[in-house]
């Protein structure tokens, strides 16, 4: 069939100077070829501190680790290896188990990889694809006390803890039969069992048949998890407690004198009886140290480190290695003095000892990697520029971008004339741009005025059409609609690269009136986003309440306001104690044609110059049985980062059917400064269980109320001001679990009751 050109090739003969004067300046810039500087991820301190290993990831695609092992005596490569990964994955937490270290990493074809590296260069992947954890995994993978820590969900549905200890991996199927009393549905880390609240780590596994069973993160010695049942008239906390005491007499753990850190001026070290909640004396150790951070070391130690001062800002950074059985100590000041005291409150930082070995690691922050020698009290510290140099000889004909760019600022006739000729080159391709564009607009326009649906491809030809040596095929599309099975014909340009076959399921935009329709890409949907300006809508009235039934403790409504002869409808849930009302007047905001609550009633708004604009990755999802003109109610806790601090948030919102929504989504999040600021200062605090006196609303901000809240923990009352996720709710005799300052007297809720 003879081809029909759509575009004349003429315009090529503009590419070929730039194709000769390109392959000649290449010629002449591998001669002048200058150095790139590799870029240090991460770093960890093997042998004694004679070696170190090195990740760096400058790979184009991002989508592999360059390892390098060094000799640090002489700063030489010993060797160099690689790891995949995909390229917004990053490097898991770490673990030192015998001799060597275990850091995992994450690839989409391989799911989690857990990678044992030895000090004389070996590397062995233990998972070997049998980890098949979702893309937001680092939610799900825990360093504790020398082990690496595991707990996912399959896309089969299946749930799995899995351990890795003294290099050997192992795992268990929660599903298995006879473990638990019923399928498991869910499985969440218990909050702070991880940071020494509790003497084991703990998960929480939701059951089909609506009950709760804790499951220890420990594997025994026969490769099992110890599972408690919680009873039916046992609180939340209280089954947590319980099964914190339980699974530690099964491993071995001392409940009774647990080292935290008490939150107290000048905050010292201190022996927590989790049995009784009560706080004891302080660890007593050989000199004071405040303002102490404890930091786990395996399963009879911890590091002890903090300063010489009650205020830490008049004092040096001093530490000691304390064995929970022994009582004994070891000091690690000489590693610790070289630190700032801001390390050890920085999130990245972490230290290493195996038990009964004499060197203690430590990794974070500009001051890489770290090792101290508590025998002989030999101690060493390499910053990230050490390593970044020791990588840059390695890597002296590296080509780069910068070497590239130091060669085009040396001039020359080569480099003038290439760069005449590359911009008559992009001044041909951004005019013949201009048209693309407008067919671009012509196809969003055709997107957004039909409705989108789901369809299959059951027939599709070539027609013959060629433009830019792409084809242009004719699909037969069908699907429902109206009850009905329909079919339309599409044309499209398709790359010989797209993998395209008879039944795919495709989404369309139909026009009913015209009978045609477009594919629906994710470029359009991205196109859609970008082009949609949102409108503010001042003073809105509520004119009319209709309602959807119940979701846990409250109740779907679908709100109407009027605003200069307007009718915008909004779904929201309104929790217990709260009342929407017909005459009430709010502010809202239209964002690609769906109306959302900005203010209601009294709730206030900080000026825009206050509001952080920060990224929250989507780390559950949970579908709740309510569908409003087409938007499904969703459940989502989000991950929100904001430098060094990570905070949980949990938020209902109603979803459009037609659009995807999973773990992983990284949406953008509006904060006020002051509530961020507040909420991170709170959780550096005390947390406990406390239980609702009082609860007041006042308005709202967004769909969420804002909640006024007394509780009161072991004798004292302390506020809570804050918006509050109205699918849960909280009203008067409620146990929550908070984060709480004993100055202040303010807290904030973590966890919500469970009802």
């Amino acid at each position: 069939m003879k081809k029909k050109r759509a575009i004349s090739l003429g315009n090529l003969v503009f590419f070929i100077p730039v194709i000769f004067l390109s392959f000649t300046m290449w010629k002449d810039y591998m001669r002048y070829l200058d150095v790139s500087t590799p870029t240090l991820e991460s770093a960890y301190m093997l042998d004694e501190g004679k070696k170190l290993i090195g990740f760096s990831n400058d790979d184009r695609f991002r989508e592999q680790y360059d390892v390098y092992l060094f000799d640090t005596a002489t700063e030489t490569v010993i060797n160099k290896t690689t790891v995949q990964t995909d390229f917004i994955a990053g490097l898991g937490p770490a673990t030192y188990q015998k001799d060597g270290i275990v850091v995992p990493t994450y690839d989409d074809s391989r799911g989690l990889q857990i990678n044992y590296f030895q000090p004389t260069g070996e590397v062995e992947e233990l998972a070997q694809s049998t980890i098949e954890i979702p893309s937001a995994w680092s939610s799900n993978v825990y360093s504790w006390r020398g082990r690496l820590i595991v707990a996912w969900e399959s896309p089969h549905s299946a749930f799995f803890i899995a351990q890795v200890k003294d290099g050997k991996l192992e795992k268990v199927n929660l599903g298995e039969e006879g473990l638990l009393p019923a399928r498991p549905v869910r499985i969440d880390e218990v909050h702070g069992s991880f940071e020494n609240d509790q003497a084991v780590p703990l998960f929480s596994v939701s059951l089909q048949d609506n009950r709760t069973a804790l499951v220890s993160g420990l594997l025994d010695e026969n490769g099992d998890v110890a599972v408690l049942l919680q009873q039916e008239e046992e609180g939340t906390f209280a089954a947590q407690d319980r099964a914190g005491a339980q699974f530690a007499k099964n491993f071995g753990f001392d409940t009774g004198r647990i080292v935290r850190e008490n939150g107290n001026y000048p905050e010292e070290a201190v022996f927590y009886d989790a049995n009784t909640k009560h706080w004891g004396s302080a660890v007593p150790t050989p000199k004071p140290v405040y303002q102490a951070r404890v930091f786990l070391l395996n399963d009879e130690e911890v590091l002890i480190a903090g300063s010489t001062a009650e205020d830490e800002l008049e004092g040096t950074v001093i530490g000691y290695v304390f064995n929970e059985k022994s009582g004994e100590f070891q000091d690690a000041t000489v590693l610790l003095t070289q630190l700032p005291y801001d390390n050890l409150k920085n999130s990245e930082t972490a230290f290493y000892k195996q038990l009964g070995s004499d060197d203690v690691f430590y990794h974070g922050g500009d001051l890489a990697s770290g090792h101290v020698n508590l025998n002989n009290h030999k101690a060493q510290l390499i910053s990230s520029d050490q390593v970044e140099g020791w990588m840059l000889q390695e890597e002296e004909n590296k080509v780069s971008i910068q070497s590239f760019w130091n060669y085009v600022k040396q001039g020359g006739a080569i480099v003038i004339n290439w760069g005449v000729w590359v911009f008559i080159v992009l001044a041909l391709a951004l005019g013949l741009s201009i048209v693309p564009r407008m067919l671009a607009r012509s196809g969003m326009k055709k997107v957004r005025d039909g409705e989108h649906i789901q369809g299959r491809i059951v027939e599709m030809e070539e027609t013959g059409t060629y433009v830019n040596e792409r084809p242009q095929v004719r699909f037969n599309v069908q699907f429902m609609d109206e009850g009905q099975v329909n079919e339309v014909e599409i044309k499209k340009i398709i790359s010989y690269l797209n993998s395209i076959h008879i039944g795919d399921p495709v989404m369309i935009s139909y026009n009913r009136k015209k009978h045609k329709a477009v594919f629906i890409t994710e470029e359009d949907l991205t196109h859609a986003v970008q082009e949609s300006q949102p409108i503010h809508i001042k003073d809105a009235v509520l004119t009319r309440i209709d309602r959807y039934g119940n979701v846990n403790r409250g109740q779907a409504l679908q709100l109407r306001f009027t605003a200069e002869g307007c009718d915008y409808t909004i779904p929201v849930v309104q929790p217990f104690g709260f009342e929407y009302r017909t005459g009430e007047r709010a502010d809202l905001i239209l964002i690609q044609g769906m109306a959302r609550i900005v203010r209601y009633g009294h709730g206030s708004i900080g000026k825009a110059s206050d509001q952080l604009s920060l990224q929250g990755e989507v780390i559950h999802v949970q579908k709740m049985p309510i569908i409003i003109e087409h938007k499904q109610l969703m459940l989502m806790e989000v991950m929100v980062t904001s430098g060094a601090d990570r905070i949980r948030k949990v938020n209902s919102l109603f979803v459009p059917q037609n659009m995807s929504l999973t773990v992983g989504t990284v949406l953008p999040v509006n904060i006020e400064k002051e509530d961020l600021l507040k909420e991170a200062r709170l959780l550096q605090g005390k947390q406990g269980s406390a239980k609702v006196l009082s609860v007041q609303f006042d308005g709202t901000k967004g769909e969420r109320p804002i909640a006024d809240i007394i509780v009161e923990k072991d004798g004292f009352s302390y506020h809570i001001n804050q918006t509050i996720e109205p699918v849960y709710g909280v009203v008067v005799g409620d146990e929550l679990w908070i984060a709480y300052d004993e100055g202040t007297q303010e807290a904030m809720i973590i966890n919500y009751a469970i009802r």
